[in-house]
């Protein structure tokens, strides 16, 4: 494929536009400034370097900067320690392969395959420009950091004026500074030390041994190796004086004089919690996004089986007397077919395969709905209170899944209230707030922009999470409760329907300290009217016509098939796109294509266009129990008159069949 016809080139000016969009907004996470028409360049370098990589190869070795197509690993490591050299902040080149993730997964259906490949060419070439930029980075720190010591070395043989001068420089770095003497003990500590442990005079560190800011076990022993090693650097977690944790990396070198002799030791500290986060947030996005796929995939493979189980339950049920045991036994078949089919409903909310009913919605309303049933249906020892906040923005937002989060959120608050480890205060709190995001605020979420965002928050008093569990809360199946509790769904669909609707949530938790689920939605003033439910209704209503049955499920189109014949229409089945067309052009007067939207070779949506090529006005009604972020719906400006979800709702599928029946073809 030509460069010039491939897909990333022909979205070349949208990529070029977006990075250079994240460079503008990420001026002040820099080292240093830059002029709008470099940002300009920048992105326009940023964007044709990655469609090579994606378009022509990515790991040649001959594939340099210059060549006509592909780049080579190098090349791209190269590309990211210049952007160290340009200044770029760590958080702008997190952002930056954030977005190059994003914009490789924005193909179609038909595009899944090249989507998979260029996902996995993107992951290639960010970590190369990302481990690039960090070796880049490291460099300048260790350059910085031998600038320092020497500075050091120099200014305590100096006179008087020049060690003034020198120590401006260290009291007033970002770094956090702890000079000691060669047995640890420390004798000087600059003002970001002070701030980053919470100190607020000198006098409180000094004499005070260096190893007592460090993790104990690393600290005497890396000590006592100085002299031999001259250097070491590492991470670890640090305690404030008030308690709170931080991630801390540490730089500790020995202090020589002119002769070479070892006269002291300096110690740097960076406040690393921030970095350490959005790494954590990257790592957790890919996870999420990987499991996504697998569910997936999986549901779309249940839904076939749960498509033919109730649907031939269904038929029997219509068949049998209601009276008999017969007809109670299928009942009960059926409603453990239900069971199933609420699972993979859950299911398809985490992998963000159902978009539901959008309109305006009150995140008020829903508390207060919620708060109602759950001060009736709680234990009398738990206090649900409301703190909503007046005049609340709008979302748009489904309000049915609004509800699911409230609800699957309050139950595990519930849980961990009435959990015997949990203290004699139980109070549950549901809280809403209208919140701006400014630049410095955003920093907190991986994707979020600044703007306008309704906040809903869930706390409780229960008795908390560890940090190993918080790692994993939204995974599927992951749960605190008993085997027979529950499912493990619950924060994993959250998650789901938090995410397909552009939000963003946070967790705060400690053991027996209680936990908080803070989640924000974009405001929004443009309300829409939700669909309504078609009402379900029998006996089966009946028709007359003939209609094509695609479906690459034999059982599906079986099932299909005598759904319809029980209610007078006449059927042929097609076993893909490929049959549908040849039966289609075979003059065989057909009324109605029902279509199969998912299908192995030729997807749906390719079929309905050369099905609509053929025939304008081809009445089509859409089948699918996989709907990705609404594509199926999309078909319906595509000249398709209908979605009808698996598993099928029979007395539903068949009115609808009568109603498309008793429209006029598209077009006519």
């Amino acid at each position: 494929m030509s460069p010039a016809s491939s897909p990333l080139q022909a979205r070349r000016e949208l990529l070029v536009g977006l990075l250079e969009t994240l460079l503008g907004e990420s001026i002040f996470d820099n080292r240093y400034s830059m002029h709008p028409r470099r940002l300009s360049t920048l992105a326009a370098e940023l964007a044709d370097n990655y469609i090579r990589a994606a378009e022509g190869g990515f790991g040649a070795a001959e594939g340099g900067f210059g060549a006509a197509e592909g780049l080579s690993r190098e090349a791209a490591l190269e590309e990211g320690a210049r952007l160290a050299q340009e200044g770029l902040g760590e958080k702008t080149i997190l952002r930056i392969a954030a977005s190059l993730r994003r914009f490789s997964l924005g193909g179609t259906d038909e595009d899944a395959k090249p989507a998979r490949n260029q996902a996995a060419t993107t992951e290639e070439y960010t970590s190369a420009l990302l481990e690039g930029f960090i070796t880049a980075r490291e460099a300048q720190l260790l350059r910085d950091q031998e600038q320092l010591r020497r500075a050091l070395s120099t200014a305590l043989e100096s006179q008087s004026q020049e060690l003034l001068v020198k120590n401006h420089a260290l009291d007033t770095s970002l770094n956090g500074i702890l000079l000691a003497d060669l047995e640890g003990r420390v004798t000087w500590a600059n003002s970001s030390f002070l701030s980053l442990w919470g100190f607020t005079m000198a006098a409180e560190v000094i004499d005070r041994r260096t190893t007592d800011f460090w993790t104990p076990q690393d600290g005497e022993r890396v000590l006592a190796d100085l002299p031999r090693t001259g250097g070491w650097r590492g991470e670890f977690i640090a305690e404030r004086r008030d308690g709170a944790s931080f991630s801390v990396e540490v730089s500790a070198s020995v202090v020589r004089n002119g002769i070479g002799e070892p006269i002291g030791i300096m110690t740097s500290f960076v406040d690393i919690t921030e970095r350490k986060r959005l790494q954590a947030q990257v790592l957790q996005a890919q996870k999420m996004d990987a499991l996504g796929q697998l569910a997936g995939g999986i549901t779309h493979d249940f839904n076939n089986l749960l498509t033919i189980v109730s649907g031939y339950l269904q038929v029997l049920i219509l068949d049998a007397p209601r009276d008999t045991r017969t007809h109670q036994d299928l009942m009960q078949m059926k409603a453990a077919v239900d069971r199933g089919v609420g699972l993979t409903r859950q299911l398809r909310l985490f992998t963000r395969q159902a978009s539901g009913n959008r309109q305006s919605v009150s995140l008020n309303e829903v508390a207060r709905e919620t708060w109602e049933i759950f001060k009736r249906t709680f234990p009398p020892e738990i206090t649900v209170e409301l703190a909503l906040a007046p005049s609340l923005w709008m979302i748009e937002a489904d309000s049915n899944q609004m509800s699911q989060v409230l609800v699957n959120l309050c139950v595990n608050a519930r849980d961990a209230l009435t959990d015997p480890a949990a203290g004699r205060e139980r109070i549950l709190t549901i809280e809403t707030a209208n919140v701006m995001l400014t630049e410095e605020r955003i920093g907190k979420y991986l994707t979020a922009r600044p703007g306008r965002y309704v906040l809903l928050r869930v706390r409780d008093t229960g008795t908390g999470m560890s940090p190993d569990l918080l790692e994993r809360l939204f995974v599927p199946f992951v749960t605190t409760k008993s085997a027979r509790s529950g499912t493990g769904l619950g924060l994993a669909v959250v998650y789901g329907i938090v995410t397909s609707h552009h939000g963003f949530i946070d967790v705060q938790s400690t053991v027996r300290g209680g936990t908080a689920f803070e989640i924000l939605f974009p405001m929004t003033g443009t309300p829409q009217e939700a669909r309504r439910d078609e009402a379900a209704a029998p006996p089966l209503p009946r028709g007359h016509g003939k209609i094509l049955v695609v479906d690459d499920e034999q059982q599906v189109r079986e099932l299909i098939s005598r759904v319809l014949s029980t209610c007078g229409y006449e059927t042929i089945t097609a076993a893909d796109g490929s049959d549908a067309l040849s039966l289609f052009g075979e003059g065989n007067g057909i009324d109605l294509v029902i279509l199969d939207m998912m299908m192995p070779g030729m997807g749906g949506r390719e079929c309905l266009a050369r099905l609509r090529a053929k025939q304008p006005g081809v009445r089509v009604l859409v089948t699918t129990g996989y709907t990705s972020d609404g594509s199926a719906h999309e078909l319906l400006g595509e000249g398709a008159l209908g979605i009808v979800e698996k598993p099928l709702d029979i007395a539903a599928f068949a009115e609808k069949v009568q109603e498309t029946m008793g429209r006029g073809a598209v077009g006519c």
